[in-house]
Formats: structure tokens, sequence, C-alpha cells
């Protein structure tokens, strides 16, 4: 109104001054307090951190289940398998199938991030965490950024492999990951 009755007129630049001036310029501020939700440190080398997770494939009207092991540091895909069921069994051959692989009779500190899902609670996917001397850590509730690197893959491959083409066998979806993945598994 000021400037329409030519009282007074100020160029944006002295306005984003003033405002820089009053410390009011600023977008978001971290609340303060909350130490929930605020990720992991970042992992120096490999097998530091691995991440696990499931995620779902719409097939056919239904569903078939994406289970994936993925390092932290390198983001290669460690271990992976397509299932009918999303069940502890599942994930569990998925992961002793990692630890053969890259962990041998190696005992390194590991530390394995996951969610909250019931296949990762059970007494026998515990037991091969403790055989491997693997340290589970959980994300928070509602918090899939913290793991986030494997949400991202697994976006990646829905996106990028799987949506693109009509698929018309399980069989087909497996043959579309082992072309896509061969890259990343090393």
């Amino acid at each position: 109104m000021m400037i329409d009755e030519n009282i007074a007129y100020m160029s944006p630049s002295s306005v984003y001054r003033i405002l820089v001036d009053c410390g009011l310029n600023r977008r978001w501020q971290k609340p303060l307090g909350d130490s929930k939700k605020t990720g992991f440190d970042q992992p120096k080398a490999i097998h530091e951190h691995w991440h696990m997770d499931i995620s779902y494939i719409n097939f056919k009207g239904s569903f078939v289940y994406l289970i994936s092991v993925l390092d932290g540091f390198s983001r290669a895909v460690l271990a992976w398998s397509i299932s009918t069921r999303m069940e502890s069994l599942d994930t569990q051959l998925v992961l002793w199938d990692a630890c053969d692989k890259w962990l041998g009779g190696d005992k390194l500190a590991v530390r394995l991030i996951t969610d909250n899902g019931s296949q990762f609670l059970t007494k026998e996917f515990k037991q091969i965490l403790k055989e491997f001397s693997i340290h589970n850590v959980r994300t928070s509730v509602n918090h899939p950024q913290s793991n986030g690197k494997l949400e991202r893959f697994h976006g990646t491959i829905k996106t990028e492999l799987i949506r693109e083409i009509p698929m018309y066998s399980r069989e087909q979806i497996e043959k579309k990951l082992v072309n896509g993945l061969k890259n990343t598994i090393r």
C-alpha cells in the first residue's frame, strides 16, 4: 500500500538484507531436542552397514516380493530373491546367501539396518545374526528414510526394470532383474 500511495519504496535486496540482519530469512530450522530420526553415520568401508528390506512388485493383480541386501558403502547388491511369500524364512535365506558369499568365515563388525517388519524379529532370523556376529539396527517406525539407500534401489528397480515392460511370468521378472543387476553384484 505504501508503494501505491507513493509514501515509501524499498528494493528487494534491501528487504533481504534486513531479513538477514534480523535472522528471519532461514527457511527451516532443525528441531531442538529430538534425537530420534536423525539417521545413521555413513559407513567408511565396505561391509560396515548392510541394508535389508522387502518390496512389493505388482504381478498379475497380486504381489511377488523382492527381498534385497545392499552394502551401505559401495551400494552393491549383495544378495536378492523374488518370493511369492513375505515370511521370515525368505528373509533368512537371502541374509544367509549374503553372509555366505561376502563374509564367509570372517567375523566382521557388520551392522544390518532393517525396518520393524515381523520377518526381521523372529528367533530364527536373530540366530543367523548371532551366527555371523551381525548387529541388527531397526529403523524408527514410519521413517523409511533411515533405510533410504535400499528404498531408493527398490524404487529404481520398479521404475526402470519392472513397470516399463508388461510381465507375463515370474520367470520373466527374475530374468529382467538378473540382467539389470549383473552390473551391481560384484
